[in-house]
């Protein structure tokens, strides 16, 4: 009797259309939205916008966002056919990259949408973590720096760790209480305080949570003098600006500090995360760019403990996935992050759960925001 011969065919996605259009993200400012037909159906995702984005990220588009559109329309399709795995997709950044980071990370993000539904599962579960879990929210209760007027705060972000409940009931007090007047681009209060403040209010009204700080320091440092200039006319040396931030941590036991030195000083990165307490993050963002090269370099220095990942600075989800590797191999701590100009796309928690991100810095107010909160929620119930 003959043996049968077994074959096995390997399922392909063909991707029938690529379309593209501009939406207006929650800063007011034109975002890219990819829309992907397949023979499986339609799938979208978007990009935000950072307000203040570091030297060292990504070109977004080769040219301009309506240039890109129409590239997209007419000239990636022939080389976007089909898919049948992630690492099709992350194959596909080598050609899409070439017209920017943001028409690359777009399509790479419909295409998950569209592989996670041919295969009857959630995004999240194409990463197959080992385990499913839920990060920490960092959001932002207070707000200074580029993101809010001059009387306020110079550091951006006065940030406080905790599950969803717990920080939305810390932001509803803070207005309750002190009813500020006005919101920032990433819908944190703002109140005309010090920095010192602005921490002591955040102490307050934290009930005993973490509380962190994003400092932000590039945008308010002068490269021409080399002194970083607070708006009440301060102007702090390198050596004054890590004795301030170290005096600070100290007193207000500060949990997490983000860019507190501008964004090319590995060597400072390195003394600051020296002094302060191994059980301090020290995170950088536009010291990074979520560029695998960069924490290469600030690994071999010692520079921080912990690093911002935000998918569109970088442009490449094969890059996200290298970047947050690498992290985690060397014990720095990843937090994925949103942007200052945010849309309604919610696929950054299933990134965030995927990867095994343990927090997601996010604040809480604000419908483009809520949404990753939902799907969070939504992830959380899902085998």
């Amino acid at each position: 009797m003959l043996k049968k011969k077994l074959s096995f065919r390997v399922r392909k996605i063909r991707v029938l259309k690529l379309d593209a259009k501009k939406i207006l993200n929650s800063a007011g400012v034109y975002s890219l939205n990819v829309i992907v037909t397949t023979n499986k159906g339609e799938f979208s995702a978007s990009l935000p916008e950072g307000t203040s984005k570091g030297k060292n990220e990504a070109r977004r588009y080769k040219t301009t966002i309506n240039v890109a559109i129409r590239t997209i329309k007419t000239k990636l399709l022939k080389k976007v056919k089909q898919i049948n795995s992630l690492n099709s997709i992350l194959a596909l950044e080598r050609i899409t990259g070439k017209e920017g980071a943001a028409v690359s990370l777009a399509i790479s993000f419909a295409l998950l949408k569209a592989l996670a539904s041919d295969k009857k599962m959630p995004v999240w579960k194409l990463f197959k973590p080992n385990k499913k879990k839920i990060p920490l929210l960092l959001s932002k209760m207070l707000g200074g720096g580029m993101h809010a007027p001059k009387d306020s705060p110079s550091y951006q972000e006065f940030l406080v760790l905790g599950n969803a409940k717990i920080n939305a009931k810390i932001y509803s007090n803070i207005e309750k209480k002190l009813h500020p007047a006005l919101r920032d681009l990433e819908a944190g209060w703002v109140i005309n305080v010090t920095n010192h403040n602005a921490f002591r209010i955040l102490r307050e009204f934290a009930d005993g949570n973490k509380i962190g700080v994003d400092v932000a320091a590039s945008s308010f440092y002068n490269p021409k003098t080399g002194f970083y200039e607070y708006k009440n006319g301060e102007q702090l040396s390198k050596e004054a600006q890590i004795d301030r931030i170290f005096s600070r941590q100290r007193e207000f036991d500060i949990y997490y500090i983000e860019d507190p030195l501008h964004e090319e000083d590995f060597e400072g990165f390195a003394e600051l995360t020296r002094l302060l307490p191994k059980t301090c993050l020290v995170a950088g963002d536009d010291l990074f760019a979520t560029n695998p090269e960069r924490l290469k370099k600030a690994i071999n220095v010692g520079a921080c403990n912990s690093c911002i990942v935000k998918p569109d600075q970088i442009g490449s989800l094969a890059k996200v996935i290298e970047f947050v590797k690498l992290a985690k191999k060397h014990r720095y701590t990843p937090v994925i992050s949103h942007r200052s100009g945010e849309t309604n796309e919610n696929i950054l928690a299933d990134i965030a759960v995927g990867l095994e991100i343990p927090i997601m810095k996010i604040s809480i107010a604000g419908k483009e925001r809520i949404s990753k909160i939902k799907r969070l929620m939504e992830i959380q119930k899902e085998r």
